[in-house]
């Protein structure tokens, strides 16, 4: 691993738990532009004319990247085409369902603001009901209400990102949806150099790997992935914010638009949709798992 990838995971705690989380068990599905050649791959479902080799290395990152955090676990692709429609979208979803997965990694979303209502997210939905997906909020920050589907899905686990040093990430897309839910749920490191590779990669697509595989583990062991997700939302570090400045409200004439505007600010500019619950820290996840386990035991 190099320095800065291994920094990337010290930041989450996952070196602590590393012995314990081999992905032992664990099979992990990534829907992405391909597959690293340097990996493991156990079956691809491809979805282009091209070969399932990534050519454009977002999807070979992503895979180096769970890949060396995971190293015994079952990996397969679902390689899909740059643009990527919905129903193109869904149907890698389902292909992905299909193979039972403990965790779905999406390092692809939009950033058009949605209620999650949307045939995308609606799938989402559905497929989390049997597997984490874990999702890239997306790079529209700073901008607010700029995740867009289908990391809006209410039982997506969406993950915006931070730098090494734990700060969040300018450009990582902010919430709130627009039905007025929080987002992301958690954020995870960006701005690494991956396994194997000399380049710097920034962007959210790069932290959802890392939460995703550590959800894997949980979702192996708790055999739930609405309990893995919110495991992983109680446990998650602070994150250090800077203050979104007050914005003057200038040239608005009408009473009641300025008051819908004054009572809705609070939850727009809420930190929960700057960074969700805070920074992943597997460790944490990992004592809770086992106290959780240590509970039910004796009932």
């Amino acid at each position: 691993m190099g320095n800065a990838f291994e920094k990337a995971l010290s930041l989450v705690k996952f070196p602590e738990v590393a012995d314990e989380f081999t992905g032992a068990g664990v099979r992990v599905v990534f829907i992405d532009s391909g597959c690293s050649p340097d990996h493991p791959l156990k079956d691809c479902v491809n979805l282009t004319e091209t070969s399932r080799i990534d050519t454009e290395s977002h999807g070979a990152y992503v895979h180096a990247v769970l890949a060396t955090m995971l190293p015994e676990a079952e990996f397969y692709l679902v390689k899909v085409p740059d643009p990527l429609t919905d129903n193109l979208l869904i149907t890698a979803l389902n292909e992905a369902s299909r193979l039972n997965p403990h965790v779905i990694n999406l390092s692809i979303t939009s950033e058009a603001p949605s209620d999650g209502t949307d045939p995308a997210s609606t799938y989402v939905n559905h497929v989390a009901r049997r597997s984490v997906v874990a999702i890239a909020a997306g790079n529209g920050g700073p901008k607010m209400m700029s995740i867009g589907s289908p990391a809006v899905a209410e039982r997506a686990l969406t993950v915006g990102a931070v730098d090494t040093r734990g700060r969040l990430w300018k450009r990582s897309s902010r919430g709130p949806t627009l039905d007025g839910r929080w987002k992301p749920e958690i954020v995870a490191p960006t701005g690494y150099k991956p396994p194997k590779s000399s380049e710097e990669i920034w962007g959210t697509s790069f932290a959802a790997p890392i939460a995703a595989a550590v959800a894997a583990h949980l979702n192996k062991k708790l055999n739930n992935p609405y309990t893995a997700t919110r495991v992983m939302m109680l446990t998650a570090a602070p994150v250090t914010l800077v203050q979104t400045p007050t914005t003057t409200l200038t040239g608005l004439r009408k009473a009641a638009l300025i008051r819908k505007l004054v009572s809705t600010w609070p939850r727009i500019y809420d930190p929960r949709n700057l960074a969700g619950m805070g920074l992943v820290d597997a460790a944490a996840s990992a004592s809770l798992l086992k106290q959780l386990a240590q509970t039910f035991s004796t009932l």
